[in-house]
């Protein structure tokens, strides 16, 4: 328990760094853009492609070849489980996108990798990007068309996420030996992920009023479901089916906070993402208590 305090202590230091910056100088909360586009567009890729060249091996794919099964099967389970509760919460046909969108994608990539990786090493990591596959390929399509109204094509699975996966694996498969200056630059990028992704998310959330943020019940029982419902009903659904195998990176995906495309996306068509920021406001607030004691249970 102490190590998975410790760790999360450091990334929401960084959240409140961010947020503090973030409200200290306001005319800085326009360059999260640039900040964003490093994140998704550099670091993280560097931290999914250097996971996966050094894990993803035959034996690797041999021994977890189920694992997308039941990843997508828990991605098809949590889709209609937050269509139910978000036309349960709220008549607002956007309110519901939103809320539909939070229940069922959690910040995963952002939060998640870092704290998975910082507490379970690299194959736990590896293991939590194998079996977030599903979930990516529905950010980029279903979810991004359901938060802008834009429509699913193709070219959106062609992302840097997608192709570092690629990269990764065939890397890892081949055993191809990359030379130390790549390597070099990979692992620095990848250190980049924690602190910047939890600056994002503080310098984000200081660009809204507080009062804003905390004043909406709906928000509130939004985030109970989010953090402790969903991981309980991932937690015992793979209990009662005894796939014990994928409990970790699972529980470990289910019980991170809302993430930040509710607020990222709407703002690509200028739609209000008030409703996204106080979800992802009040599931970072309350997660700190919510965390430990979820991976506590699979540690």
């Amino acid at each position: 328990m102490l190590i998975i305090i410790q760790q999360l202590s450091v990334l929401y230091i960084f959240l409140m760094l961010g947020f503090f910056f973030g409200k200290w100088k306001k005319e800085q909360q326009a360059h999260t853009g640039i900040l964003s586009f490093l994140l998704v567009n550099l670091f993280l890729p560097a931290k999914v492609f250097n996971t996966f060249s050094k894990n993803f091996t035959q034996s690797y794919i041999t021994e977890n070849g189920k694992t997308i099964v039941v990843s997508t099967s828990l991605l098809l389970f949590l889709v209609a489980f937050s269509l139910l509760i978000a036309k349960l919460l709220t008549k607002d046909k956007y309110e519901q996108k939103v809320y539909r969108y939070s229940l069922t994608l959690a910040n995963y990539a952002y939060m998640g990798y870092a704290l998975c990786e910082s507490i379970f090493g690299e194959s736990g990591l590896t293991d939590l990007i194998l079996f977030c596959i599903p979930f990516a390929i529905y950010t980029y399509t279903f979810g991004y068309a359901m938060l802008t109204g834009k429509g699913n094509t193709l070219k959106k699975l062609i992302n840097p996420m997608t192709v570092a996966i690629i990269l990764g694996i065939t890397v890892g498969l081949t055993g191809i030996q990359l030379p130390n200056v790549i390597s070099s630059v990979l692992s620095s990028s990848s250190a980049c992920v924690a602190p910047l992704s939890m600056l994002l998310v503080g310098i984000t959330l200081s660009a809204f009023r507080i009062r804003a943020l905390v004043c909406d019940y709906k928000a509130y029982v939004l985030v109970a479901i989010r953090l402790i419902v969903i991981p309980a009903l991932v937690y015992g659904l793979l209990k009662l089916f005894s796939l014990d195998f994928v409990i970790m990176p699972a529980v470990m995906m289910s019980c991170m906070p809302c993430g930040l495309n509710t607020i990222v996306f709407p703002k690509l068509i200028n739609e209000d993402c008030l409703t996204g920021a106080k979800l992802a406001m009040l599931s970072h607030l309350f997660s700190v208590a919510t965390i430990p004691l979820w991976l506590n249970l699979v540690k």
